[in-house]
C-alpha cells in the first residue's frame, strides 16, 4: 500500500539551480506498478533554461538530450487562436500573470490527482492545508479560491476513476523517444473499462432483419494514456499530438503492453453532481502531424547554438573582464554538475 506523501514529496525534489535561471531535476514517477510492468524506468533528468526545456539521460558518462514534447509543439505549431483571444481579452501582463497562476494550479492538481489514485482515498477537509503548503514551497501567493475549485475538480476526477474502473500502472512517468528526439512526462498510464459498439454475436429476433447480425455494446478493459488538463476551456489540437507522442514513447519502452487508447480529461465547472470532459483522441486525423513536426523540430534545433553565457565574479577594470564572462555548452554544464 502506497503511503500518503507530503506536497514536497509529490512535487519531487527541488530542482538544482546550476546557474541563474537554469535548473536540473531528476524525477521519479509518483506511482509505478513494477509487478505489472516488470522493469524499472530508465533514469531521466529535466533541464530547464529560460524559454526552453530539455530532458536528458546519461550514457557512457555523456548526456543525451531530448526536446520536451511541450517545447517541441510550442516551437513548431501556431499559437491557438482561442489562447490568443484570451490573452488579448486579459491584456498583456495581466494575461501572462493569470496564465502562470493557472499553470501553478494545474501542477498542484496533477499532484493531488496522483495522490487520490495511489491511496484510493482523499481527505477534502485537509485540502486547505495542502494548498497553503504548496504555495509556501513554491513561494507564490496563497489563493483561498483554489480550495473550493480543487475540491470540485478532485471530485470530478474521482467520478472518472469510478465510472471507468481505472487501474493505474504509472503516474507521472518520464520517458523519451530514442529516434525522434523528444521526451516528456505521461500523466497517467492505466487500464480502464470502455463500452464499445460492435457485432458480438447478437441477432435481430424479429422484423425484417430477423436473424441478421445486430450491433450491440460490450465492455472491454483497454490500455490507455490519459493526459490531465485542469483548464475548462476545451481541448486543443496540440493536445492530440502531445498524446500521440506519449503513446509512441510508451510503446517503444513497453511493447509488450501497447497503448490502445489516448484520451484527454478535464473537470467541468459542475453543479449538483461531479462531471468531467473525457475525449478519446485515438482516431484523430491530427495525430499524423507528429512526424512532420519532429522533422521541423530537427531543423529548429540545428539552428540553436545551445550555448549559455555565464556572467559572474567581481569586475576589475585593471584586470579586464576575462574572468567575468564564460561560455558553456549544455553538455559542459551538465558534466560540471553530475
Amino acid at each position: 500500500m502506497a503511503k500518503k506523501k507530503t506536497i514536497a514529496e509529490l512535487l519531487r525534489s527541488k530542482p538544482i539551480e546550476i546557474t541563474t535561471g537554469v535548473t536540473i531535476e531528476k524525477s521519479d514517477p509518483i506511482y509505478y506498478n513494477l509487478a505489472e510492468l516488470k522493469k524499472q524506468p530508465e533514469p531521466l533528468y529535466r533541464l530547464d533554461i529560460p524559454g526552453y526545456r530539455y530532458y536528458y539521460r546519461i550514457q557512457n558518462n555523456e548526456p543525451i538530450f531530448y526536446t520536451s514534447v511541450t517545447t517541441l509543439l510550442k516551437n513548431t505549431m501556431p499559437t491557438s487562436p482561442h489562447l490568443i483571444q484570451w490573452l488579448i481579452s486579459k491584456g498583456g501582463d495581466e494575461g501572462k500573470a493569470e496564465a502562470e497562476e493557472r499553470a501553478n494550479y494545474g501542477t498542484l492538481y496533477h499532484a493531488e490527482c496522483g495522490q487520490l489514485m495511489i491511496n484510493k482515498t482523499y481527505d477534502l477537509d485537509k485540502l486547505d492545508k495542502r494548498v497553503k503548503e504548496y504555495c509556501e514551497i513554491e513561494k507564490i501567493e496563497y489563493k483561498i479560491e483554489w480550495v473550493d475549485e480543487m475540491r470540485k475538480d478532485l471530485l470530478a476526477f474521482a467520478q472518472f476513476l469510478i465510472d471507468y474502473k481505472v487501474q493505474p500502472l504509472a503516474v507521472e512517468i518520464m520517458l523519451y523517444h530514442p529516434y525522434d528526439g523528444y521526451a516528456g512526462a505521461l500523466d497517467l498510464v492505466c487500464t480502464l473499462e470502455l463500452e464499445e459498439k460492435g457485432f458480438y454475436g447478437d441477432t435481430y429476433l424479429s422484423g425484417e432483419k430477423k436473424g441478421q447480425p445486430k450491433e450491440s455494446k460490450k465492455s472491454f478493459r483497454r490500455m490507455a494514456v490519459i493526459d490531465l488538463k485542469s483548464g475548462k476551456k476545451g481541448f486543443y489540437e496540440s493536445y492530440e499530438i502531445q498524446l500521440n507522442a506519449y503513446r509512441e514513447m510508451w510503446n517503444f519502452h513497453f511493447p509488450e503492453l501497447p497503448v490502445e487508447r489516448i484520451m484527454n480529461f478535464s473537470p467541468k465547472d459542475w453543479r449538483g453532481s461531479p462531471s468531467y470532459n473525457l475525449k478519446d483522441q485515438t482516431d484523430s486525423k491530427n495525430l499524423g502531424k507528429l512526424k512532420s513536426l519532429v522533422e521541423l523540430n530537427r531543423i529548429e534545433e540545428s539552428k540553436r547554438e545551445n550555448r549559455l553565457t555565464i556572467i559572474s565574479g567581481k569586475i576589475n577594470l585593471e584586470k579586464g573582464l576575462t574572468d567575468n564572462v564564460h561560455e558553456y555548452t549544455l553538455t559542459e554544464l551538465i558534466k560540471q554538475n553530475v
